[in-house]
């Protein structure tokens, strides 16, 4: 499902479903208790979403590097190495979507 974000004001936004333009019932009216699991979410801020999108930028080109050692061959290093680079993108969105 395709969500866009729709600012009421700038304390508040929310994420409203980009085919219904209604809101998405995963996102929280309030404060977030925390759990590990986060069953509610937040709307991020354009702040956020450029840091977000830039996150995923840097990594793609990671991967395209890690990509071009060993002319392409499969490496158990290789591999670590891709699976490493999606947990620390993984744990650094956690971390600014909390």
């Amino acid at each position: 499902m395709s969500l866009t974000s729709q600012p009421k004001n700038r304390e508040s936004p929310k994420m409203t479903n980009l085919y219904e333009n209604q809101p998405d019932g995963r996102q929280a009216d309030g404060a977030i208790p925390v759990s590990r699991f986060r069953p509610r979410y937040r709307a991020l801020t354009d702040a956020e979403k450029a840091l977000h999108e830039q996150i995923k930028a840097k990594a793609e080109e990671l991967e395209i590097l890690f990509n071009q050692s060993r002319s392409g061959l499969p490496s158990t290093y290789k591999d670590r190495a891709i699976e490493n680079l999606e947990l620390s993108v993984m744990w650094a969105v956690k971390d600014l979507t909390s």
